[in-house]
């Protein structure tokens, strides 16, 4: 940096920064600074600045960014705080120095922000880069891509991009247009003919424009002097966006999944020899998209009694019934599977713990409230084991793991039927 490289400039610095330490001693730093962090602390700052000052170099300052942003020290939370002392120290330029040497500290500064903006931007594409690479490892694992096949592509659209922007080429960026990448043009044709919900396919389009939208933004700034720092903020707001397309499209995968997969005849469920396959790309999908999904596996209470007492074609029609509940009260994007004889497992896909809870305890009073049209009617209940699935917990995916959650599901049913039967655990 030239500034550094004159001893004009490096005295006129260290002054500066002499009366900024008097300041300080004056006014204590919780009066002065309304953010502090115990990563981004004034000592650390000014002493890689004196340090830039006698060697003509910022390196102490750049290794000292590059540890806030591998330690996920927000960017703004830095900026915030150097902007802080540069428009002090500006200030003390304007008082005590001319406009030209104002000036000059200030180009310094914008200059020194910019190669801290830069590091913040190369460690976040390295490690987008690997992500991204992960959630296409997952996508391309799948048995079943199905509708998926869009999210691979999108994958591969987000790769293109970190590229770019790594080497600062708006010649390699990706589709721009939303209406002419391959999920734009899949959502606009088939997909908008498969929602059923108009309002549904215009959130997604909505959200897949927005996307666009600032990846756009991206290249219109590529080239631009001292764009780290907004590029950076974009580029993270562009990896939000991709997670949400991926969780959309996953969503409606398990449309399809329910479409056209064999059913058990009597309920219209899936019938369990697809339960494997199933669960073993709902972990991968999990893993790509890093929302858990969660298990919940219930059966109706002493269903041998009602088979017993009424018959078995009055124990159908129960089953029927309960089918018919499950199907009104849970969301076009949840596989149910029927698991057994009365026993059923629900695959509810972005779904956390304590939210698999409500959605199973508002199945297990549906049911309860609603008894089987019989001469007396029926009352009929269920119990139900919950478990949440989080991406975080593993790395790879078999059928081990599988068996594991689904016994772990299954031991919460019974503990529910233990402590009195109606009752999620």
């Amino acid at each position: 940096m030239t500034l550094w490289n004159t001893i004009d400039g490096r005295q006129l610095l260290g002054r500066l920064l002499d009366e900024f330490d008097a300041h300080l001693k004056a006014s204590p730093p919780d009066e002065m600074f309304a953010i502090e962090s115990v990563n981004v602390t004034w000592p650390n700052i000014l002493d890689c600045l004196r340090e830039a000052i006698a060697n003509g170099n910022e390196s102490r300052c750049h290794e000292m960014v590059e540890q806030l942003a591998g330690s996920d020290t927000p960017f703004l939370l830095f900026a915030h705080q150097f902007g802080v002392l540069r428009n002090f120290i500006v200030k003390q330029a304007l008082t005590h120095a001319s406009i030209d040497d104002a000036r000059r500290t200030m180009t310094l500064f914008e200059e020194m922000e910019e190669g801290f903006a830069a590091i913040y931007l190369r460690v976040f594409l390295n490690r987008l880069g690997t992500r991204n690479h992960l959630r296409l490892k997952h996508i391309r694992a799948l048995s079943d891509k199905n509708l998926l096949s869009y999210f691979e592509s999108h994958l591969e659209w987000m790769a293109r991009l970190v590229e770019a922007v790594r080497i600062r080429s708006t010649g390699d960026m990706p589709e721009l247009d939303p209406a002419r990448c391959q999920f734009g043009t899949w959502l606009n044709g088939e997909g908008t003919r498969l929602i059923r919900d108009q309002s549904h396919v215009r959130e997604i389009r909505e959200l897949h424009e927005a996307m666009h939208h600032v990846v756009v933004e991206i290249g219109s700034i590529m080239d631009h002097q001292r764009a780290s720092g907004p590029i950076y903020a974009l580029l993270r707001k562009a990896e939000t966006y991709s997670l949400e397309l991926g969780g959309e499209i996953s969503l409606l995968n398990n449309v399809v999944i329910m479409s056209v997969y064999n059913k058990d005849p009597l309920t219209g469920f899936l019938t369990r020899r697809f339960l494997d396959r199933v669960l073993v790309n709902q972990m991968e999908i999990a893993k790509a998209t890093e929302a858990a999904f969660s298990i919940v596996m219930f059966d109706l209470d002493r269903f041998k009694e009602v088979n017993d007492t009424y018959g078995h074609q009055i124990g159908d029609c129960a089953l029927e019934h309960v089918a018919g509940i499950v199907r009104d009260t849970l969301r076009q994007s949840d596989l149910v599977f029927r698991f057994g004889g009365e026993e059923f497992l629900l695959v509810a896909p972005s779904t956390t713990l304590a939210q698999a809870h409500t959605l199973a305890d508002k199945l297990r009073l549906s049911i309860a409230a609603k008894p089987l049209a019989h001469d007396p009617p029926l009352h009929l209940t269920a119990s139900f084991g919950v478990v949440e699935v989080s991406p975080h917990t593993y790395e790879n995916v078999d059928t081990r793991m599988v068996h594991e959650v689904i016994a772990a599901c299954d031991a919460n049913l019974y503990a529910a039927k233990r402590l009195g039967r109606n009752r999620v655990v």
